[in-house]
């Protein structure tokens, strides 16, 4: 195995269930684990989550719900982008809950199921103001009424997404939530009920914003971040990416590191080598931005992130090839103090957010699996 690791903590993993059931109340938790669960691994993932009693996960696409269902993976599986008219088969072939975001797309499942004798299963995808998939708000009932009449469907369930969400207490939260449950009371008049009923990401459960209904869908508080950032969620990483040192040299003042001469040395100092780079999702524009834990201190990442390595001025420390290097994670000094680099952090340096750099981290980073510290 690579020195360069993803560790994936399966007690972190259960920890931050607990808390989102908490927080969730009696609502349904839905595990999304698309995009290779955040990039934790989705097999990895949904098979804790499953052995702690999940019964509902949430991907993007059919590919990934057939790795689940390939793979052990039971419970309901949530499409939550619309799928394709040639996906039809398998969405039927896997039991897959699809949303719906078309009468088209209704019609086509609807006539499939029926000739197979079956009826599918279906949630409504109502779109309040996100203007990405779903069936616009003002149409969405008038839909819901055409769908019923499809012999071979049921849709029990109905959604929705908060475009804001991530953004502390901004008020378009709440529009979008007045017009969900607008369309929620005039269903609900004429008789016509949910079992599941879903807004909630992430960022709404944190805000306690969007809580109606039975079901919350929860991708990267599970996976340790609340979105907006919030201390008192208690939530605990669950990935931390690790390398070694594999090359030291010393360089005089000016030196340059790595391509295009972008750090040119003014002393005379260490450089390690570290066998990491773009090529698994350390981002390029963390160049002469990042920082890492070598013995438990941090060190800047200097010049050009490379493909395959970085390179780390570490000044004039006692660093010796072989000693860990922590991107993402935690890391004691000589005395004993712990320092700590999350994935807010590395997002901060590269101008993006927290899902992206966790779900960067590539396939040819091997994910290793940890309980109680110690690898499975």
């Amino acid at each position: 195995m690579r020195c360069t690791v993803a560790t994936i903590d399966a007690d972190a993993l259960r920890w931050n269930l607990s808390i989102i059931k908490k927080k969730a109340g009696p609502a349904t938790v839905c595990a999304m684990v698309k995009a290779n669960a955040y990039g934790h691994d989705i097999v990895t993932v949904a098979r804790i989550l499953q052995a702690e009693g999940v019964t509902w996960f949430g991907v993007a696409f059919a590919d990934e719900a057939i790795v689940l269902r390939n793979n052990g993976i039971t419970g309901s599986i949530i499409l939550l982008t619309p799928h394709e008219p040639h996906e039809v088969e398998t969405v039927l072939d896997y039991r897959l809950v699809p949303v719906i975001c078309s009468i088209q797309q209704a019609r086509l499942l609807a006539e499939k199921a029926s000739e197979r004798g079956v009826t599918a299963s279906a949630h409504l995808y109502v779109d309040t103001g996100m203007h990405r998939d779903g069936i616009g708000v003002h149409e969405a009932f008038h839909a819901l009424t055409e769908i019923d009449g499809f012999k071979g469907l049921r849709v029990d369930g109905v959604c929705m997404h908060f475009a804001t969400a991530d953004v502390l207490h901004h008020p378009f939260i709440q529009e979008q939530e007045s017009k969900f449950i607008e369309l929620l009371k005039k269903v609900a008049d004429h008789g016509r009920t949910f079992t599941y009923v879903h807004a909630s990401n992430t960022g709404a459960l944190w805000q306690h914003a969007g809580n109606m209904g039975t079901m919350v869908r929860t991708g990267m508080s599970m996976y340790g971040y609340a979105q907006p950032s919030d201390p008192a969620a208690h939530l605990k990483p669950v990935m931390s990416l690790r390398s070694r040192v594999i090359g030291i040299r010393r360089i005089w003042p000016g030196d340059s590191v790595s391509y295009g001469q972008r750090f040119i040395s003014t002393t005379e100092t260490t450089i390690c080598t570290v066998p990491i780079g773009y090529g698994d999702g350390y981002m390029r524009c963390l160049t002469g931005k990042a920082w890492c834990l070598i013995r438990g201190e941090k060190y800047p990442v200097v010049g050009t992130v490379c493909m395959d390595e970085i390179m780390v001025d570490v000044g004039n420390a006692k660093v010796t090839v072989g000693d860990e290097v922590v991107l993402i994670g935690t890391q004691a000094n000589a005395s004993g103090k712990v320092q700590s680099i999350d994935a807010t952090d590395v997002a901060e340096w590269a101008g993006t957010i927290p899902y992206e750099i966790t779900t960067a981290v590539s396939a040819r980073v091997p994910r290793l699996l940890v309980y109680d510290g110690k690898g499975l």
